[in-house]
């Protein structure tokens, strides 16, 4: 009997932790923070391909986006392409957008960019207004990124976004928080 005991606690000692284990994992992953990889260079110089980052699913979840920030989010059901995508937030809802003269304008008023180190956007874009409810995203490498210039409906609804991106994780010389 003593062993028959032994046997099953030895077999509930293992057997819990990895199911605890599995659950937390899922958990986190789905619900907290997970890992993506840059995977063009529609970011640079920003987000270097290729590169790890931390998703945080919290902010998105128990957050509102904000200008500047960059995002993961469900590529738009017209593109080729089933991979989330990163891009950073320019147009918030209930903006209008519009691009001449190599700047990006929000009602009005050029927005300052600095993290985009003297690219300059070209073409010309809209005015666009953004609907309450979404966002319009654009890549760093303004001249080299398919994002909501280009896109059908031209933005991204809040329901799409899965996260905001907190850190390059890889490679290690270049780990940083992204804000």
């Amino acid at each position: 009997m003593a062993s028959r005991r032994s046997k099953q606690r030895w077999f509930l000692d293992l057997v819990i932790p990895v199911v605890l284990g599995v659950v937390i994992a899922f958990a986190s992953r789905t619900y907290g923070v997970s890992a993506a990889e840059v995977v063009s260079g529609s970011m640079e110089p920003t987000l270097p391909y290729p590169t790890y980052l931390l998703v945080d699913h919290f902010a998105i979840k128990f957050g509102h986006p904000y200008r500047g920030e960059i995002i993961l989010f469900h590529a738009p059901p017209h593109t080729t392409t089933e991979t989330p995508l990163l891009k950073r937030i320019v147009g918030m809802p209930g903006d209008t957008v519009m691009i001449t003269g190599g700047h990006v304008y929000i009602n009005g008023k050029v927005l300052k960019e600095p993290y985009l180190q003297g690219i300059v956007t070209e073409g010309n874009f809209g005015p666009y207004h953004v609907p309450q409810g979404e966002y319009f995203v654009m890549g760093d490498n303004r001249n080299n990124s398919f994002d909501s210039r280009f896109w059908q409906n031209h933005y991204v609804p809040a329901s799409d976004i899965v996260g905001r991106i907190d850190a390059v994780l890889w490679p290690l010389k270049d780990a940083r928080l992204v804000h």
